[in-house]
């Protein structure tokens, strides 16, 4: 059914921008405001983490995650228009890890908030747009539990009840298309899904080094767990936004 919906979508758009094609740029609607349905996409993504990770020191995963975005947008060009877009995503998670026989029982919650500048290019003058995007993200863990490790000082297994919050800036980047389609004469109600994909390069150490330093000790599943959470969920990976607002 999903492989059928996205077709038409497309199929929908492109029809859509035949018939509701820009108009002259000194009278089209000039402003954008947005909300985008994506991020609910990538919370189910988080939930679905227990699933996917392969790492075999990672026994147990249990997640939650929300997530919530806003856009604001304005026509410069009849070709082309900026972006300024806020994305907030988060989760709760529990996870087991085994490492040697150490055995850790975290808890974990991640917050992370990105502040994006987009360009869009409008090559037909019509709805589809070519969109390029460079922004700041931070992403923040506070862990709770007991955590397992080796001391790299003694080499003995070691256990130490944490209550410690470390959190990583990024610079973000990514390219996407999609479709600005009105219903009716330019303006009002607007629809907008697009398709991309982003990534980040982390600034300073891994969270994964910064937990390892604080309790000084071995906790390289932790770190792994993080770059999959950085590379496909927070931060970087594939993008799906569904937004819907008002163009005025």
């Amino acid at each position: 059914m999903a492989k059928k919906i996205v077709p038409v979508l497309i199929i929908a758009a492109l029809a859509a921008g035949r018939v509701f094609a820009q108009t002259d740029f000194e009278i089209m609607p000039k402003n954008t405001i947005t909300v985008d349905f994506g991020p609910a996409i990538a919370g189910v993504a988080i939930a679905g983490m227990g699933y996917v990770t392969q790492e075999e020191e990672i026994q147990d995963i249990r997640t939650s995650g929300f997530g919530l975005s806003a856009q604001y947008e304005r026509q410069m060009h009849k070709r082309v228009s900026l972006v300024g877009r806020f994305v907030l995503l988060g989760g709760g998670m529990g996870i087991t890890i085994d490492e040697g026989g150490a055995r850790s029982e975290l808890g974990m919650h991640i917050t992370s908030f990105c502040l994006e500048g987009h360009v869009r290019y409008f090559p037909l003058k019509g709805t589809f747009f070519l969109d390029g995007m460079l922004g700041y993200a931070n992403l923040s863990s506070a862990f709770s539990g007991d955590l397992a490790f080796t001391n790299n000082d003694t080499g003995i297994s070691e256990s130490e009840s944490i209550p410690i919050t470390i959190a990583r800036n990024y610079v973000k980047f990514g390219a996407k298309l999609g479709w600005r389609i009105d219903f009716g004469n330019p303006g009002g109600f607007t629809f907008e899904p697009s398709f991309g994909y982003c990534g980040g390069i982390g600034l300073g150490d891994t969270i994964g080094e910064n937990l390892a330093r604080q309790v000084k000790g071995n906790v390289e599943a932790v770190d792994k767990l993080f770059t999959i959470f950085e590379d496909f969920i927070f931060i970087g990976g594939p993008r799906v936004t569904l937004s819907c607002g008002w163009r005025f």
